[in-house]
């Protein structure tokens, strides 16, 4: 993901070609092409390509962005709270089709299964991962310090991530069945 400057030019296309997107994947397109992005955002495809590269990194910055937008990890300090919060979060953006496409952008970035030329694409969406997963980690290290029993990220993702993700792609259940079950399941097993 390229660096953003705050407001200005910069930020001004950066906004108009991340609306460009999520327009299109609300409108159902799969994966837009940087053409279709160009055409929408009024934003000229030299400059997507220069500052993303390619549509995937455009994607994957789009999809991190929303994610941090709309699902960041509350911090109010009652864990149980801010899991259940971050979990409507998540289960309410995929939900809705653009919320599951940017899902997909960033499962297809983390996948080892993209060989080299998605080397830089996977290390943009690990460097996602790893701040999520940095602010998760001090929300569970107060819990643990408050007398709560430690839990680890990873645990949460398992039993309460993994469960709306496949909720969202198989659709066997609405992604948002029973969450406090997930997050007290979660907390319990710890």
């Amino acid at each position: 993901m390229a660096d953003t400057r705050p407001g200005g030019r910069t930020a001004r296309t950066r906004a108009a070609v991340h609306t460009a997107v999520r327009e299109l994947f609300a409108e159902g397109r799969d994966q837009p092409s940087v053409r279709e992005v160009s055409e929408r955002s009024g934003v000229h495809e030299v400059t997507i390509y220069r500052r993303w590269g390619r549509i995937e990194s455009l994607v994957l910055d789009v999809a991190v962005t929303q994610l941090n937008d709309e699902a960041p990890f509350p911090d109010s300090g009652d864990l149980r709270r801010d899991l259940l919060d971050w979990a409507h979060a998540v289960a309410g953006q995929v939900k809705t089709r653009e919320g599951f496409a940017l899902f997909r952008a960033l499962a297809a970035a983390t996948s080892p299964l993209g060989g080299d030329q998605s080397d830089s694409l996977a290390a943009d969406a690990a460097r996602y991962l790893q701040q999520r997963t940095a602010q998760m980690q001090q929300a569970l290290d107060r819990f643990a310090a408050a007398g709560g029993e430690p839990v680890t990220v990873a645990h949460i993702f398992d039993v309460v991530l993994a469960p709306i993700y496949l909720r969202a792609i198989f659709g066997y259940e609405p992604p948002d069945t029973d969450l406090d079950a997930l997050v007290d399941r979660a907390l319990n097993l710890a």
